[in-house]
């Protein structure tokens, strides 16, 4: 349904429950610096792509940097789990659009003070052309947002191995 191979995903969730050590799935990526602040992010088989920073942050602003890498992926996770939860209740999908903004707080990065170094009051907006009602897209959309693997991942403690 919309495009989207579900029965692929209830395969998936039918030999988890059968095996659940199947539930853990490695991902991996690979950075090489490039020089400056430019580096380049190799996943899988599919072409590398460079993250870089704007000039006032210290780079070129040849590619966007990890924090619009980051804010987009959640962005997409985000749809890809709408769009997944709406077609597993029959919902059928014109248009899906999500934006996102978020800030950043640069005088942490740079060292000039303290405080949270992350992306503070990250918003997303989702735009649905559907066949469900208003109050049936926001539904999906809250548990989407509690669901998405990218959003949850923002919540995690990340082991540095040096």
């Amino acid at each position: 349904m919309n495009g989207i191979a579900l029965e692929n995903a209830q395969q998936t969730a039918q030999a988890i429950q059968q095996n659940p050590d199947l539930k853990m799935r490695d991902w991996a990526a690979e950075v090489t610096w490039k020089g400056g602040v430019k580096n380049e992010i190799k996943i899988r088989d599919f072409a590398p792509f460079i993250t870089d920073e704007p000039q006032p942050l210290g780079g070129f602003d040849e590619a966007p940097n990890p924090v619009e890498y980051l804010i987009g992926a959640a962005a997409s996770c985000f749809a890809i789990t709408f769009e997944v939860l709406a077609s597993q209740a029959g919902i059928t999908l014109e248009d899906v659009k999500v934006n996102i903004t978020a800030d950043l707080n640069a005088a942490v990065f740079l060292g000039i003070e303290e405080g949270e170094g992350g992306i503070l009051n990250p918003t997303i907006k989702i735009s649905a052309k559907t066949s469900a009602s208003q109050k049936e897209v926001e539904e999906i959309a809250k548990v989407a947002v509690g669901k998405s693997p990218v959003i949850s991942s923002l919540k995690t403690t990340i082991k540095l191995d040096i």
